[in-house]
């Protein structure tokens, strides 16, 4: 029975990076990032291998630190985007949901007569299933956790490897005898308190990115609060003022100057027009997120070309409608800084249709061709984030029940998003 003993270890040295690649933002592409990684867990596997040989497979729960942790720390480390705390914390966590599976199936498998079958059962199944959460649950609205904070991330870290660190010196290697009654106690209760641990920490870390999107939304309302009360300033000095422009135009119309006057009007008229104050819709804060982002656009040379219509009061979360809208025209700014001058324009229509509905339409230059995954997400070369601003953009559409397409065709990048009300506003509005 020993050969199903020493497969089990095998697969779960592969799915203990198979986890951390999951939720692991590469330094590089993800081809050199595989060629690597794999290199290095070829490498560790045979070192590990030799010393199973060697020293029996016991010996492997207690040496793993020194012969899996610090290489594969070391390894993924100069692969990683991130050389700070976001780093550390993703190792840990993937290491130590990876040891907690291995000490309950080992667990699972003494009660049932130590013949390793449980294990190798248990090992085979749960990997794959624990995978296919990250992938779907965790993994981007983790990577978008990562690039939009940056702090904090050492605290957590240091929970992380505290309670790495927990599970190897309390985990009972294969063929030791099982511990006595306090000491099971003691691993059951490291054992419930990790995933509970992790838990918090992931609903605090969500919790401050929307916190910070709270902050970006106030930001730019007190940014476009700003521009109206200056533009209300310089309204009511050039109306002071008028007076006095008017005896110049009429100096000038009387000593027969027409050009000097027909000069001195296009100026003044180019002053007047700078104090117009775009109103872009009725809702102040997706007025203040629409006119801070256009600015942003036609500063970096975008010929704007926007159609919106949204009232006051929306049958939405305000945030969550800004955040799609930030999203998506930051990534569309993005796009067409790379076109020529002459071709970057902007196609924006927003509106709230008559069952209450919300369509947006985007369309922006970009010349660089955009590949997209299976999910229609386009595929990231592990540098670019613009990838993660349209994973938030569809999960936010998506708690509403929405529908997203993006795509590329010609030079150009199309954005659908479709959103429907809540049941509750559904009910109030019937």
């Amino acid at each position: 029975m020993t050969i199903l003993r020493d497969i089990s270890f095998l697969w779960s040295m592969l799915h203990i990076i198979i986890l951390l690649l999951l939720v692991f933002e590469p330094r590089y592409s993800w081809r050199t990032t595989l060629a690597a990684g794999c290199s290095g867990w070829a490498a560790m596997l045979a070192v590990n291998v030799l010393i199973m040989a060697w020293k029996g497979p016991g010996i492997i729960m207690s040496i793993a630190f020194f012969s899996c942790t610090i290489p594969s720390l070391l390894l993924f480390f100069t692969l990683s985007r991130y050389r700070d705390g976001r780093f550390f914390f993703v190792f840990c966590l993937s290491d130590t949901v990876c040891f907690w599976l291995l000490q309950v199936t080992n667990f699972l498998d003494r009660l049932t007569g130590d013949t390793y079958v449980v294990m190798l059962i248990g090992w085979l199944i749960v990997f794959p299933v624990v995978e296919i959460l990250f992938w779907r649950y965790l993994r981007r609205p983790y990577l978008e956790l990562q690039s939009k904070l940056g702090r904090g991330w050492w605290l957590f870290a240091a929970i992380g490897a505290t309670y790495y660190l927990l599970i190897m010196v309390t985990s009972v290697p294969v063929g030791s005898p099982m511990p006595d009654t306090i000491g099971l106690i003691r691993i059951i209760l490291v054992l419930i308190l990790m995933p509970l641990t992790y838990m918090t920490i992931l609903h605090s870390l969500w919790r401050q990115i929307q916190v910070h999107e709270s902050s970006r939304q106030a930001q730019l309302q007190r940014q476009e609060y700003e521009r109206t009360m200056q533009k209300m300033e310089l309204g009511r000095i050039y109306r002071h003022d008028m007076r006095h422009h008017l005896l110049v135009l009429e100096g000038m119309l009387q000593q027969g100057d027409s050009v000097s006057a027909q000069r001195y009007i296009g100026e003044l008229s180019g002053k007047l027009v700078e104090l117009n104050q775009t109103a872009w819709c009725a809702n102040t804060a997706v007025n203040a997120a629409l006119t801070a982002y256009i600015t942003e656009a036609t500063q970096a040379g975008c010929r704007i070309d926007a159609e919106v219509h949204l009232p006051a009061e929306l049958p939405y979360g305000e945030m969550d409608l800004c955040i799609i809208l930030s999203n998506a025209l930051e990534n569309a700014i993005n796009a067409c800084k790379k076109s020529p001058p002459a071709e970057r324009d902007i196609q924006l229509r927003l509106i709230l249709t008559d069952n209450h509905r919300i369509a947006l339409t985007l369309e922006n230059s970009c010349p660089d061709p955009v590949r997209f995954s299976r999910d229609g997400l386009p595929v990231s070369s592990g540098r670019e984030e613009h990838g993660l601003g349209l994973h938030s953009i569809r999960s936010t559409a998506e708690r509403y029940g929405g529908m997203f397409r993006c795509g590329w065709e010609a030079g150009r990048f199309s954005l659908q998003v479709v959103m429907f009300p809540p049941e509750k506003e559904e009910g109030c509005m019937t």
